[in-house]
């Protein structure tokens, strides 16, 4: 498996009580597979996916084995999680404009990775954040390399974040809710360009996400999480009619439907 999560608990002290904020998590996430995770707001499903990075709350107690490529990240040396980090494993998040420096120009928050951590130089660098700007389809490229964030549009920037996240040509790439901020015609445009890097690259995908609907039609399996805990696993066509836990049945519930109106005549009978 290209990520493997056993038994991973992460609890928190607070004011004297210990809150436990994931309780013995299990879930794997194979190479060309596509992996949602869903469940209400403070599930624990963010905490999962920052916990493969080892990005834990200050203080959290955590337990269990999380392995990346084959490379132990929980536990695991220093040295190990450097080489996830900056080679393995890359994270695309849900706000753009809160992933990058306002004062940066998009292209020295591209190729900052090439250049600190992998030591390429700033011409292989800049080429290659050309290649992966018109990867992700964004127009004049060079011309968005020495612009700043404020100067595209929430769209372009999440595709410039999907570029960022590919320069070190990762195995595993962590999508934390990377397109809800998005409107609907946008999100289906930088999700169809991050389906076909997905399959170019036989990339693994965790896809965290509250769209259920999304998560069914994205999603080859998708894990249901409440409280910290995994409560169910289903293939992504049987989310909506094959769910057992009560929770993921109240969960499906919950979600709008369009109906049709009455018309005039039945409205007025």
């Amino acid at each position: 498996m290209l990520l493997d999560i056993e038994n991973l608990s992460l609890s928190i002290q607070a004011k004297g009580h210990t809150n436990k904020i994931l309780d013995s998590v299990s879930l794997a996430v194979a190479a060309g597979e596509v992996v949602g995770l869903v469940g209400e707001s403070g599930s624990g499903k963010s905490t999962t996916a920052r916990a493969v990075l080892r990005l834990h709350p200050e203080g959290a107690q955590v337990t269990g084995r999380i392995q990346v490529a084959g490379i132990s990240v929980l536990p695991g040396t220093d040295r190990d999680l450097k080489r996830v980090r900056s080679s393995e494993a890359a994270m695309i998040h849900q706000d753009p404009r809160a992933a990058f420096n306002p004062v940066r120009r998009i292209g020295d928050s591209l190729t900052e990775r090439l250049v600190q951590v992998l030591r390429a130089d700033r011409g292989e660098a800049h080429a290659k954040g050309l290649a992966l700007l018109e990867a992700v389809g964004i127009r004049q490229p060079d011309r968005r390399m020495r612009q700043y964030p404020h100067e595209l549009s929430g769209g372009m920037l999440q595709r410039v974040m999907i570029a960022a996240a590919l320069t070190s040509d990762p195995k595993l790439l962590l999508a934390d809710e990377a397109t809800s901020a998005l409107d609907v015609t946008t999100q289906a445009e930088v999700l169809a360009i991050l389906r076909d890097l997905q399959q170019e690259r036989d990339l693994g995908v965790l896809f965290i996400t509250h769209d259920l609907h999304l998560a069914a039609a994205y999603c080859d399996r998708v894990y249901v999480m409440y409280r910290g805990c995994l409560v169910e696993e289903l293939a992504g066509t049987d989310l909506f009619i094959a769910a057992r836990h009560e929770y993921t049945k109240k969960l499906l519930s919950a979600v709008p439907t369009i109906t049709a109106r009455p018309s005039t005549t039945e409205a007025t009978a």
